[in-house]
């Protein structure tokens, strides 16, 4: 309770004289309900759609009476354990299958959690679409979907061709003319690829480049 200031129910111990089911609550000045249900011990709880109305029961085993009773029990309650386990469900998912990485970036580890949710969720999903569609069909582990999707949305899984350099050529009539296209030397310059010309010719080419370029005949 002591997310909320200045809310006086009633003690536990209190709550406990008048037996199991009973039950105390307020509302605040943003319209929110605070009850507090006493089973075999006091439960605190807080919405902001959900009251105590309608008030429903349930069935519970009395120790001294050696017998079943039927219990008191406010719809918060209800609500709550109907739709209790979500988030921590998503928690324990995941923790199972944690990715370890440091970064000084901190908004890198809120974009992973954004995408370690998103991809909980779908299994959830596709488990809950599974058990309706194919029953008898056994759904994928945790890990081997996240395996799947990793695989799917990554580069490698579909690999692309290895690029050919692009090689020049010399035309056939000037391979085959019997000129003899040997380079000359014309500049050299540091750090850079010498820039030579053939003989009988004006193809300019570089030294790095000649032995692909020079006699591609003899390649």
């Amino acid at each position: 309770m002591n997310r909320v200031k200045n809310c006086q129910l009633m003690d536990e111990k209190e709550l406990k004289k008048k037996g199991r089911g009973s039950l105390d609550f307020r509302v605040n000045q943003e319209n929110d309900i605070i009850v507090r249900w006493y089973e075999n011990k006091a439960v605190n709880l807080l919405s902001s759609f959900v009251g105590v109305e309608p008030l429903g029961s349930v069935k519970r085993w009395d120790r001294k009476a050696k017998t079943h009773i039927m219990v008191p029990r406010p719809t918060i309650v209800d609500t709550y354990n109907r739709f209790m386990g979500g988030i921590d469900l998503l928690d324990m998912l995941s923790a199972l299958y944690k990715f370890s990485f440091r970064s000084q970036r901190w908004y890198i580890y809120i974009w992973w959690h954004t995408i370690t949710v998103a991809v909980i969720n779908a299994w959830i999903r596709y488990r809950r679409d599974l058990e309706k569609l194919h029953p008898r069909q056994k759904h994928l582990p945790l890990r081997r979907f996240q395996a799947s999707v990793a695989t799917l949305s990554s580069p490698e899984a579909t690999p692309t061709p290895p690029r050919r350099r692009k090689t020049t050529e010399l035309p056939p009539d000037v391979r085959k003319d019997g000129l003899n296209h040997f380079p000359t030397w014309e500049t050299r310059q540091r750090c850079k690829p010498c820039v030579v010309h053939f003989a009988m010719c004006s193809v300019e080419t570089s030294l790095s480049e000649q032995g692909q370029k020079l006699f591609p005949s003899l390649s």
